[in-house]
């Protein structure tokens, strides 16, 4: 129950039983905090997101939060999921893939769904992952290479990070950069 008095305000706890162990700790802890803390009554109230700099909440500001905390970092950059000539299905896709929630076989495996194998169903030359589906396998590098040399990139030794990290792209205007992020 809170109380007022000429101190400020004043907590009585009207306790059936009194905490005792680890719940009377937290409880006596809790007290110390809030004993150092005082309120300046005359002040205005208001929201405070601490976790940007100007103070205001954003879904967006959240959206990049959670990405720069859940999304692996040697993957897609932030730019091309957010590309605006890239369908919201692709940037959805796009973003499972970079979580590995895609469903080859590798990921399936680790889930108990059973199959006769997790090797590549093409060529069975090496295991289908994420990776391997949009970029080692045969299939895959072979139309890179044609997507690559279209650009004028040699389609010779390339791999993940290359293709999508946009290292082919990184030194193109920003017209072209966003036209290769929404490419890949």
């Amino acid at each position: 129950m809170l109380e007022s008095s000429a101190a400020g305000a004043v907590c009585r706890w009207d306790w059936c039983r009194e905490p005792s162990g680890r719940t009377g700790t937290e409880f006596r802890d809790l007290l110390s905090t809030l004993d150092s803390v005082s309120v300046d009554e005359s002040a205005t109230d208001s929201w405070k997101w601490v976790l940007d700099a100007n103070g205001i909440f954003t879904v967006q500001k959240l959206v990049d939060l959670i990405d720069a905390v859940v999304l692996p970092r040697d993957t897609v950059p932030i730019e091309t999921i957010k590309n605006p000539l890239v369908p919201q299905k692709v940037k959805v896709f796009v973003w499972q893939a970079r979580r590995g929630r895609i469903p080859v076989r590798l990921e399936l495996d680790k889930r108990g769904i059973d199959l006769h194998s997790t090797r590549c169903p093409i060529y069975d030359d090496d295991l289908e992952s994420v990776e391997h589906v949009l970029f080692s396998c045969r299939f895959a590098k072979d139309i890179w290479g044609k997507v690559l040399n279209w650009w004028g990139y040699s389609s010779g030794n390339f791999n993940y990070g290359d293709i999508f990290c946009g290292t082919f792209g990184s030194y193109a205007s920003d017209g072209k950069k966003i036209i290769w992020q929404a490419l890949c």
